[in-house]
């Protein structure tokens, strides 16, 4: 549970990073997508049901072209300060976790969104 605390302080905390001082907007919000599948990379032909769905959205100048394919790696940053570490201890919890992180920027609109498993009675929790 705290990890994925974690996951979410760090992509708000990136939101607020990246919108403008004045008129600045982020809007966090959760659904549940029933009967939803996905094909996750890997190998395993089988699909994953990943109901839950938290997005992050801001309103800051969009994520560069040049460093989308590789967002999630370590060391990547756009920041003068950043280690480049946020987003890649983020997937790497998300995944952990049975989910995926996925986003989609442009100018003036970056949404993140983690997908995750629910948890059903009598299933086994990891330690928190």
């Amino acid at each position: 549970r705290d990890q994925l605390i974690q996951v979410f302080l760090n992509l708000v905390k990136n939101a607020s990073e990246a919108v403008p001082d004045e008129g600045g907007e982020i809007i966090l919000s959760t659904g549940y997508q029933h009967g939803v599948r996905l094909a996750l990379p890997g190998g395993n032909e089988a699909k994953r049901h990943l109901p839950l769905v938290v997005s992050i959205q801001d309103n800051g100048p969009g994520i560069p072209d040049d460093l989308r394919p590789n967002l999630f790696d370590a060391f990547v940053t756009t920041k003068t300060t950043g280690t480049g570490l946020g987003l890649a201890l983020v997937a790497k919890i998300v995944g952990d976790h049975g989910g995926v992180i996925e986003f989609d920027s442009q100018p003036r609109r970056t949404v993140f969104r983690v997908l995750l498993p629910m948890v059903q009675d009598g299933e086994s929790k990891e330690s928190e």
